[in-house]
């Protein structure tokens, strides 16, 4: 069955009331394409291995927001799978109506955005299973399985759950290779098609993903010269989507791969990464917009500080550069002030920022009586979010 028509069933089931009670699985709240295809292979896969289970793949975002994730959008209708037979953050509201559900976490391991954490907090919300390859946060430790450990990719890890659940039986997917071809996806961009951040459960995947599709061919992947395999094909046609900014509001530049934390101490922090550099965004967009991009932000979302990483490859020399930035508008608040100090360290900041010579001007332009805004290198190549996110979070909760 293709998964397409699983999906297409399940919303036949769930139309018709024959789905009670509902369970969801659900990806981290930047709604990338790992968490995306991790959820939903998981929905799948748990129907190959019970035909009666059907489990619903949830983004954890609103519908609105997946134009703006554009490899998800390709790859998915590359196997004619439309929004229409997806499941978004509005959707889980009226599904539920407030009644309590089982929930599986694919690419987290605790429960991320306001509306889950809501039901959460309101007993609404039983965590039953985790996959995870970010740190361990040490809660729901009665989910089963419960597997939280470092990897490249959490689809592969998702993958190889389920292929050893179906007692490593290849014959199964080579009858039908469309969610392998899908998990391929993330795994590639997550490692940077097998360079790097490669880890045991990546190379197991990969292999097994190998033998499946070695007899069939991947019927998804672009068609590439003859010097150019075909995985890196897949590859480079799935970065050039994500990459893919044209059109974009910076509103939407911030949106695209977003994720929000309520620390210990109270603040709530949002943290946005981007794909380009920061001399990108003051190019592309007015300092008007940004400085009520900036404010909205806090607003909308109900911030009290706004963190922006970006991580690109300068096209002179290919040197790989990550950034570090910053908007508050409690200007009393001394965490915040101060933050920049404290990160310093730890992600190695420093004041040489790609293309900008004179960064006093850019900031004085950005910050205004009522907010700041701070700009930095980050000379911590192997911090990604990953990392910077408990870093933040520890600075701002021991300050």
């Amino acid at each position: 069955m293709s998964i397409r028509s699983y999906l297409a069933s399940l919303k036949q089931k769930l139309e018709a009331g024959a789905l009670k009670p509902v369970s969801f699985v659900t990806g981290n709240q930047s709604a990338d394409l790992d968490s995306v295809i991790s959820a939903i292979s998981y929905s799948y896969l748990a129907n190959i291995k019970n035909p009666s289970t059907f489990i619903i793949p949830l983004i954890n975002i609103p519908r609105n927001e997946l134009r703006l994730r554009r490899d998800i959008v390709g790859l998915l209708g590359s196997h004619s799978i439309s929004d229409d037979l997806l499941y978004f953050t509005e959707d889980f509201a009226s599904i539920t109506k407030g009644q309590s559900t089982d929930i599986i976490l694919v690419d987290h391991c605790n429960i991320q955005g306001a509306l889950l954490s809501e039901r959460l907090q309101q007993g609404l919300l039983k965590v039953t299973a985790i996959i995870d390859h970010h740190a361990d946060e040490g809660v729901f430790v009665d989910a089963s399985p419960r597997i939280v450990h470092s990897n490249g990719s959490c689809s592969s890890l998702v993958f190889n759950y389920w292929f050893n659940e179906l007692a490593n039986d290849t014959a199964i997917f080579r009858k039908d290779p469309e969610v392998v071809e899908l998990l391929l996806g993330p795994l590639l961009i997550d490692t940077s098609n097998m360079t790097q951040k490669v880890e045991e459960g990546d190379i197991q995947a990969i292999k097994t993903y190998k033998e499946i599709l070695q007899d069939n061919g991947a019927v998804t992947l672009a068609k590439v010269s003859e010097d150019e395999d075909m995985l890196t094909g897949f590859y480079k046609q799935l970065k050039t989507n994500k990459k893919d900014l044209s059109g974009f509001s910076f509103q939407d530049v911030l949106l695209k791969d977003y994720k929000q934390f309520k620390f210990s101490t109270g603040e709530r922090v949002g943290f946005s990464s981007i794909g380009k550099s920061l001399k990108w965004v003051l190019t592309q967009f007015s300092s008007e917009e940004l400085k009520q991009t900036l404010a909205q932000s806090l607003k909308t979302q109900g911030l009290d500080l706004l963190v922006i990483t970006s991580s690109y490859t300068q096209k002179e020399n290919d040197q790989y550069t990550r950034e570090f930035c910053y908007y508050f508008e409690d200007l009393d608040n001394n965490k915040f002030a101060s933050l920049d100090e404290h990160a310093k360290g730890p992600l190695e900041l420093n004041g040489d920022i790609y293309k900008l010579n004179k960064i006093e001007d850019v900031l004085a332009g950005l910050s205004h009586s009522n907010g700041t805004f701070k700009l930095y290198n980050q000379a911590k190549l192997s911090a990604s979010r990953k990392q910077v996110v408990p870093i933040v979070k520890e600075i701002i909760e021991r300050s």
